[in-house]
């Protein structure tokens, strides 16, 4: 008789639960570096528009250049917070993400342990059971001797 776990669809299922959940932490974290990506490039648009400000001033500059310069500026450091504002939101969804992929790895744990459990209760259920034929024939085959001296 060949073994089969009464629980298999039920640790099947966790199994699949804890690929999906392994593929969003996947999805998580790739945004996550697309957004420090992002980040990083507004830093570096935001110093290449001070720099050239600053090599601006050096000359002679009309008011309304200056003006449109430090606006720019400023906008640059409001993307630059919201930028920094998404990094943290990912940041946090990195780490519900892990936690609830540890919390499927565990799931899946305690039944893959049932399923192990079950396999050794078979094992040994089918090893009285030919102890049980094995007595049988011995006692077939030569009988049983209840003589006394």
């Amino acid at each position: 008789m060949a073994y089969h776990f009464k629980l298999e669809t039920v640790l099947g299922l966790r199994r699949n639960l804890e690929e999906l959940t392994q593929q969003k932490l996947a999805r998580v974290l790739t945004l996550l570096e697309e957004q420090r990506l992002r980040l990083a490039a507004l830093q570096q648009e935001r110093q290449g528009l001070i720099a050239e400000f600053e090599e601006k001033k050096q000359r002679q500059m009309l008011a309304p250049l200056f003006a449109f310069y430090v606006e720019g500026i400023f906008r640059k450091e409001q993307e630059i917070e919201a930028g920094r504002a998404l990094v943290e939101i990912g940041q946090g969804a990195v780490v519900q993400a892990r936690q609830e992929l540890t919390g499927k790895m565990q799931d899946r744990k305690v039944m893959e342990k049932a399923r192990e459990r079950d396999y050794q209760k078979f094992l040994l259920a089918e090893l009285k059971k030919e102890q049980k034929e094995a007595d049988e024939q011995m006692v077939l085959r030569f009988g049983r001797k209840s003589r006394l001296f």
